[in-house]
Formats: C-alpha cells, sequence, structure tokens
C-alpha cells in the first residue's frame, strides 16, 4: 500500500466520527408494503404475496417527510420506497407524485417483475428520480434465485423500460452474487452493457432473514476471494461502472479495489428508515429490537435528533471478537444489520471469516 493510500486510509476514522457526530439525515427508506409478487430465497424481511401484515399508510409517509421539511431542505434528502415489492403498494406513482410536490428527490428498490410501458409513463409523470433493479443471474439462476420462473425476462425488460424512457437522473442494478452465478458476472456485464447501464452494484448474501435456510446463497473463502477477483478485473472495463456494494468491512488490501469509498456504515448516521409498522430504525435489514420509536406515537425528527445512539457510537460493540481486533478502528464491528444482538457479535467477519486478513 502507497504512502498516499495509508495517508487516506488514516483519516478515514476521522471523517467518519465527525458524520456520526453531525448526523446529517441524506437517505430515508420507506417500507410500503411485505407483500411481494416474488418469494426471494434471499429475502431478509421473508416477503410474500400475502403477508397479512398492514402497509404502511400513504399520509404516515407523508406526514414524516412533512416533519423533515420542517427542518431540513428536502432536495438534500433521498427517499426509497421499498417493501417488499413497491409496485405491490396501491397507488404507489400517486404517493410519489406527493412527494415530488414535497420537494423531495425519490427512487424505488424494485424486482423489475411487473413493470411494463404504462407504469414507466406513471413513474415519469409522478417525478421518480432513480430506481435500482434487481438482476441476479443469467436467465435459469436468476429465476431459481427470485422464485419464480419467467421473473429474469421480467427483470431485462423493466432495465430496457426505464433505461430507453430516459427520465431516471440515476438508474443501476444490483447483482446478489452466489455459487450458482459466481461464474456468470462477466456475461450479466455484457448483458447490462447491451441494454444500455452504465452503474452495476454487487453484493453478497447476507446470513439474515428467509437466506439462512438455503447454503448455495453463501460463498466460501475461496469463492469470495474468486468474487474480489473478478471484480477487480471488471473494474478495468470502460462500458460500465462496476463496484462491490459490500454490507461489510474488507480490510485495508481490498477496500479500494473493489469500490470506490471505505466502508463505512451509515446506519442511524445519515441513513434512517420507517417500516412497515411504523417503527423508527435505519436500514430495513437491521434487527427490528434496535428501533428508535415508532411514527404512529413519535415525532421523527425528535427521533432522529435525541435517539439513535447506540448507532452513532458503537462503543457497546466491542465485546467478543471484536474486543481486541486490530481492525477495529476502521470496522467498527461490520455492518450494523449483521449485529447478532443475541450473541452480542457479528454474524459475519468479513476479514476473518472470508480469510481477507492474516
Amino acid at each position: 500500500m502507497s504512502l498516499t493510500s495509508n495517508i487516506k486510509r488514516s483519516l478515514v476514522p476521522l471523517y467518519q466520527q465527525h458524520a456520526r457526530k453531525l448526523h446529517e439525515l441524506t437517505y430515508i427508506f420507506f417500507e410500503l408494503t411485505n407483500e411481494c409478487n416474488l418469494t426471494c430465497l434471499h429475502c431478509g424481511s421473508d416477503c410474500i404475496k400475502d403477508s397479512g401484515v398492514p402497509n404502511l399508510p400513504a399520509e404516515k409517509v407523508l406526514g414524516v417527510l412533512g416533519d423533515i421539511k420542517s427542518k431540513n431542505d428536502p432536495h438534500k434528502i433521498s427517499v426509497v420506497l421499498s417493501g417488499g415489492e413497491p409496485l405491490c403498494y396501491p397507488h404507489v406513482f400517486q404517493l410519489g407524485r406527493q412527494i415530488t410536490e414535497l420537494e423531495f428527490p425519490w427512487g424505488m428498490v424494485t424486482n423489475g417483475y411487473a413493470w411494463n410501458q404504462k407504469r414507466v409513463r406513471q413513474a415519469k409523470e409522478s417525478g421518480m428520480c432513480s430506481a435500482t433493479v434487481s438482476l441476479d443471474g443469467l436467465a435459469d439462476t436468476h429465476d431459481w434465485l427470485r422464485g419464480r420462473q419467467g421473473s429474469y425476462n421480467k427483470a431485462v425488460n423493466a432495465i430496457s423500460l426505464l433505461i430507453d424512457e430516459n427520465f431516471l437522473q440515476a438508474i443501476d442494478v444490483i447483482t446478489c452474487a452466489n455459487r450458482r452465478n459466481l461464474n456468470q458476472l462477466e456475461a450479466i456485464a455484457d448483458k447490462l452493457v447491451a441494454l444500455g447501464l452504465k452503474e452495476w452494484r454487487i453484493f453478497t448474501i447476507s446470513p439474515i432473514g428467509r437466506a439462512t435456510e438455503f447454503s448455495d446463497l453463501f460463498l466460501s473463502p475461496s469463492e469470495y476471494n474468486h468474487l474480489l477477483t473478478t471484480i477487480r478485473r471488471l473494474r478495468e472495463r470502460s462500458d460500465i461502472a462496476v463496484r462491490l456494494s459490500e454490507s461489510g468491512y474488507l480490510g485495508k488490501h481490498h477496500e479500494l479495489d473493489v469500490r470506490d469509498q471505505y466502508f463505512f456504515c451509515r446506519a442511524g448516521i445519515s441513513v434512517a428508515g420507517v417500516m412497515v409498522n411504523g417503527d423508527i430504525l435505519a436500514c430495513p435489514n437491521i434487527d427490528r429490537r434496535f428501533r428508535q420509536g415508532n411514527i404512529h406515537q413519535d415525532s421523527f425528527m425528535d427521533v432522529w435528533e435525541h435517539k439513535y445512539q447506540v448507532f452513532r457510537d458503537r462503543a457497546w460493540m466491542r465485546v467478543g471478537r471484536c474486543k481486541d481486533c486490530g481492525e477495529w478502528r476502521n470496522c467498527q464491528g461490520n455492518s450494523f444489520h449483521l449485529w447478532n444482538l443475541d450473541k452480542n457479535e457479528p454474524k459475519l467477519c468479513h476479514c476473518r471469516d472470508y480469510e481477507l486478513i492474516a
């Protein structure tokens, strides 16, 4: 590692400490529904077609955004509609139009299955700014992971429609790397380039939710290192920007090789979330016992300003396998959604479990 890289790396914890102190909200998720038109093997929320869980009321979403706008510049805060599948939420584009009227940029994370020309037109008219579409392999692999035949073709069609309409400020694809698609990544890249996509993020699957039942979803240390090698090679391409959007700290030898910025879990620091039942949290996959309040009883901004300390000061996490770890300063217990509250340790340590450091 060069002297310049070492200096930059040494400054990262100082920057992160400053960000925790300021805790400027820049990103908020709304888990609109637990309903979904797919049954994905890796779903962190265990969503199904008929969940029986009431949807998050649109007026509550707008109330939270009004509260946020009263104390912040809405143009600087991105709103992300998620689920479940957002298109399973009734009148989602009507809600989107109201979010636009409040002057927040907004987008959604979608599996792509329900998109057609009419919905693309509705998205455009509602002021939608961004979209993230999931594509998890070539046809057989994607359909296997998503639990529904034809879902690959639907996702590809959604990507094509959204790109061709050319109204979004940002569109990207996320791919969950696993044992079945690990050797398909080059072919997926070629497919995305052919569709006109410019931004591609690759994840691995976290050991949470429904995913824990399927061993094929998780990579061995050698497979994970193969993934890193593949991503380094993909990042040499000039026709698509590729990065590992990994939810974990990779150690000093890998961080900037496979992504553009050092790992920083921003949950509760600049990222917030409102769950389908109104719980105020951060990213949707975090253990719900970490909730900080509920929008049905609490002011979101009061909670944001006066709670979230468990996210912003992680000294309490420095126990067990993290206690004497030499990587603590840069890792801080890994991504928050990986914390096992019952065992008081991370469910996954990328550095050690994937043998990324000696």
